[in-house]
């Protein structure tokens, strides 16, 4: 008796285990040819399953693209302060952190942030991979969402570390095409695209109210932010308030300078009536 071929599964959402329709293709890392595909039930955007990942991250430094990163950290660090501040929050981990500057620069205005990236050494931050505190209270993640081989999986691990808020950011799709510069296929790394629907999706899977500002993604826990907090961390978040507390944290950091070099003439003063 012959055996029936049994016919493949179709490819399936690796977020919400949707069914996946082709929307067109790509060569990644300037040699593999990508198929590109949407989700139809939570309508994000994904790469075929990724197997050419270990290659992307050892031949392909994406900072040698990366040319607007410093500027970038310093916008996340305005949007980090701010929302630890009006939230109360102090215990940070910063995921994905690449090189450890925003870590740093958030231990200089006291904020007690770690470090952690699977793909890199934080080499502003050393010493600091290994929290002091059982569950972090923010949770940032700049830049990452859109590296998650298996988002499901991924975001379970995040999430299951209970943090009061989330703070992310990734390229919303909104149906753009292959042109999309966020795609980023000479680099391989960007292979997960999440819509405004799957974001939705996330919060209330894990319990969280979902808040979309200035670029950011803010989750908050359901219930534990009240008042006036979530509007104005929304406000918060928009482009021109970050420059207004951009400018009062270079204005506090000047101001700490001076008190340094102030102190310091002060004791040479000393020393020399002595």
């Amino acid at each position: 008796m012959t055996e029936t071929a049994q016919t493949p599964d179709p490819l399936r959402c690796r977020l919400c285990d949707g069914a996946l329709a082709p929307r067109f293709s790509l060569r990644v890392l300037e040699k593999h040819d990508v198929a590109y595909l949407q989700c139809e039930q939570c309508q994000s955007l994904q790469t075929e399953p990724p197997y050419w990942l270990d290659e992307a991250y050892r031949d392909n430094n994406l900072s040698n693209l990366d040319t607007g990163a410093v500027q970038r950290n310093l916008q996340n660090l305005a949007a980090c302060w701010s929302m630890a501040k009006l939230l109360g929050l102090k215990n940070v981990l910063d995921i994905g952190g690449g090189d450890g500057l925003l870590c740093r620069l958030l231990r200089d205005y006291e904020i007690n942030c770690y470090v952690h990236d699977r793909y890199a050494k934080p080499t502003y931050a050393q010493g600091f991979e290994h929290p002091d505190f059982a569950t972090p209270e923010l949770i940032v993640a700049f830049e990452v969402l859109e590296h998650y081989p298996q988002p499901r999986d991924d975001l379970d691990a995040l999430f299951k570390q209970g943090p009061k808020a989330v703070l992310a950011s990734t390229g919303i799709y909104t149906n753009q095409g292959q042109d999309w510069w966020y795609l980023a296929p000479q680099a391989g790394q960007h292979i997960f695209f999440y819509s405004r629907r799957a974001l939705g999706q996330v919060a209330r899977k894990y319990g969280y109210d979902l808040l979309v500002s200035g670029g950011y993604l803010l989750f908050l826990r359901s219930g534990v932010f009240g008042g006036m907090r979530p509007a104005l961390a929304k406000l918060m978040l928009k482009s021109n308030a970050r420059r207004w507390t951009k400018a009062l944290l270079v204005m506090r950091s000047a101001k700490g300078v001076w008190k340094d070099h102030t102190e310091q003439v002060e004791q040479k003063k000393s020393g020399a009536r002595r």
